[in-house]
């Protein structure tokens, strides 16, 4: 069973932001890549918050029927890193479409996955891939005004080495009793529905432990990433600290709890 943890471990934040244009050949299928200021609060992207999104994002001016423009947004790593999945967070429900691209020189022609149509919900959207090494990665509004993106994140996932038997899966009770100054005693329910996932690692490479422990630093419990369970995707924090023993040289164990987040 594939069990994954989706988060920024390429460091999507430190990215340079470049936006602009990519213009399509529809008679050669070819992309191309260049400067532009048509997007505004590009940087919002990376500033972990929710609630405020980039603007001018979309279908750009036409230079004819065979060369469409789009907006494009592009994020310099500084140097290759390997991605197979973007996470996009939407603070409204989006229908166009989004085409992802990859290259390694800042303008030209790029190597472009398919277009991504899907009806965006309100929070993290996942879009995956194949797993590819690259310097420059580009989102681009493939069709129509792409409104709602708050954040982007890159990443590689995280697999992890889980039997899905040994998972626990609680919805625990937010009750509690209280009482007035007569004494007498009241509960108040404030229960949320929200999941709560142990997963046992029994065997967690040093490679992997790395990861772990940039989740640790840079996530903490302050910010949200995604679960993928196997079936569906999950917007979680973690809710406790990890502790790793090592059972063998380069080989630790661990247990990971998740948080749902609304």
């Amino acid at each position: 069973m594939a069990h994954k943890l989706l988060f920024d471990n390429v460091s999507t934040r430190s990215a340079t932001l470049n936006d602009g244009l990519v213009v399509e050949n529809t008679e050669t299928e070819v992309f191309a890549f260049s400067d532009a200021t048509s997007i505004t609060n590009e940087s919002r992207v990376i500033d972990r918050n929710f609630t405020n999104a980039i603007s001018s994002f979309g279908t750009g001016t036409q230079s004819g029927t065979d060369f469409p423009e789009n907006d494009a947004l592009q994020f310099d790593f500084g140097s290759a890193k390997t991605i197979d999945f973007v996470a996009l967070y939407f603070n409204a429900a989006e229908t166009d479409s989004i085409r992802i691209h990859y290259d390694d020189a800042a303008s030209g022609n790029t190597t472009e996955f398919n277009a991504f149509t899907d009806n965006y919900a309100v929070g993290w959207n996942i879009r995956t891939f194949t797993s590819t090494s690259a310097r420059y990665w580009i989102v681009e509004a493939a069709s129509g005004t792409v409104d709602g993106i708050t954040e982007i994140f890159f990443g590689s996932a995280l697999e992890l080495p889980v039997d899905g038997a040994g998972i626990k899966i609680e919805k625990p009770y937010n009750s509690f009793i209280s009482s007035t100054y007569n004494n007498t005693e009241f509960s108040n329910k404030i229960d949320t529905e929200l999941r709560t996932w142990t997963l046992p690692l029994p065997i967690v490479t040093e490679s992997d432990k790395t990861d772990l422990e940039l989740l640790l630093s840079d996530y903490n419990n302050l910010y949200t990433f995604v679960y993928y369970d196997d079936s569906n995707y999950h917007t979680v924090r973690l809710a406790k600290p990890l502790t790793f023993r090592q059972v063998a040289t380069n080989t630790y164990s661990t247990s990971v709890t998740l948080q749902e987040s609304e």
